[in-house]
This record gives structure tokens, C-alpha cells and sequence, in this order.
């Protein structure tokens, strides 16, 4: 029996556990247009995350992510084994509670306001405010690699954008300081940068937005979560 590696089974990567997790989402019914390449892209996402809702996963547990559960179970389908060894990479945890840590959502996602956003008609925020003190560090919501990290955002200010594990990009803006590089790999929980008001901002805070796909552009925010 074939065995695969869930730490192997991840967004972005190419190798045969990914082929195997391809063809038996395609047998159980979830079409992957580009057929068993091997790419774990946003076509076997999507096939997965069908997979899951048809395991019972509802709302963020549905994330089209391979974990341990609902590989085994679609292993038990397809009659292949898996290894949940190591799932994580190493240096840190996958998932962390805030991308400030000890500090809550104090500006909702979708709030209304003066905003140049206008999906129904209305001005909304497109991400979620963390008001903390400057010089508060922020980290990396999840595995992945700084897509950028830069003082160009203009409104944003310093900003840094990560491009997750999960095949979203999450951005951080209003930044004080920056510590991370175009290209570096981080973990879940490692500190990115400070809690600033850089760009246009009226005191210290973290606007933190999530792409809908995977790549940014303004507006085609969703929901934060991870």
C-alpha cells in the first residue's frame, strides 16, 4: 500500500503524495480541471476543500488544506496509508491565535466607514484593525514566505506582505519597524515587525487583511482568518 506524507501534501509544492491525493479526489467525484499534475495549486485546493465539506468540515475547518483527519479519511477511500509525522514545519506552530499576540480585533472586517472600498454601494473596511501600542511586535499568522516587505504601501504605510501555507496572501500595514526580507521563509508565530501608525492612520495599530485568492490586490479581500 502507498503511503503518503502529510507534511508532503502542501500548498505550492510538486511530488507524487500530491499526485496520489489528486487522483483519489478526482475518483471521489472532485474534478481537478489540470488533471494529476502533482502541483498542489488553487484547482486541487478547491477539489479539497469540496472533500472536506463531503467529510462533514464546515466554514474555516473546509480550507481546502490537508490535515491529518480528512487525509486519512480520503486515504481510507482510496486505500492508501498516511503519515502525520512532522505535519508542522519545524521552528514553530502552524496556526498562532492573533497576528498581534495577546491583543483582540478592535475594528471589524466589513465595518462601514469613509473608505474607498465600495462592494454594495458603501464605503467598508477591508480588514481587521488590532489597536496595540507602537513598538508591538507582530507575527506570521502561519507558515510561508514574505511576498514583500517594504515602506511603499503609501496608505498603508510600511507593510509586509506574507504568503501563507493555506495559498493566501496576508498583509500587515501601519508598520513601525520591519524585520523580515523579500523571499524569507518564516513560521507561524515568528515576529515580522512592530505595531506603528505609518501611512494613514489616526494612531498605532495593525490593519491586517487576507487576499480571497493567491495574490493581492486592493479590494479582493475576504474575512481574515487562518
Amino acid at each position: 500500500m502507498v503511503t503518503v506524507a502529510l507534511s508532503r501534501v502542501r500548498f505550492g509544492e510538486t511530488n507524487e503524495d500530491i499526485r496520489t491525493v489528486q487522483k483519489a479526489l478526482i475518483a471521489r467525484g472532485h474534478p481537478i480541471p489540470g488533471g494529476p499534475t502533482g502541483f498542489f495549486g488553487e484547482q486541487t485546493k478547491a477539489a479539497y476543500r469540496a472533500e472536506q465539506r463531503a467529510q462533514g468540515f464546515t466554514g474555516h475547518d473546509a480550507d481546502g488544506i490537508p490535515g491529518c483527519t480528512s487525509l486519512t479519511t480520503l486515504g481510507h477511500h482510496a486505500h492508501f496509508a498516511v503519515n502525520c509525522a512532522h505535519a508542522a514545519r519545524p521552528g514553530g506552530k502552524r496556526r498562532v491565535p492573533s497576528p498581534v499576540p495577546h491583543h483582540k480585533v478592535t475594528f471589524a472586517f466589513f465595518a462601514r466607514g469613509p473608505y474607498a472600498w465600495k462592494p454594495d454601494g458603501f464605503g467598508r473596511h477591508t480588514g481587521e484593525d488590532f489597536a496595540a501600542d507602537t513598538g508591538v511586535p507582530v507575527v506570521a499568522v502561519r507558515n510561508g514566505t514574505v511576498a514583500w516587505s517594504n515602506g511603499n504601501g503609501g496608505a498603508y504605510g510600511q507593510w509586509i506582505g506574507l504568503h501563507a501555507d493555506n495559498g493566501h496572501v496576508y498583509t500587515y500595514c501601519h508598520l513601525s519597524q520591519r524585520q523580515v526580507k523579500d523571499g524569507q521563509k518564516v513560521t507561524a508565530g515568528q515576529q515580522l515587525g512592530k505595531v506603528g501608525a505609518t501611512g494613514n492612520a489616526t494612531g498605532p495599530h495593525l490593519h491586517f487583511e487576507m487576499s480571497k485568492g493567491s495574490s493581492w490586490s486592493y479590494g479582493s479581500v475576504a474575512k481574515p482568518n487562518w
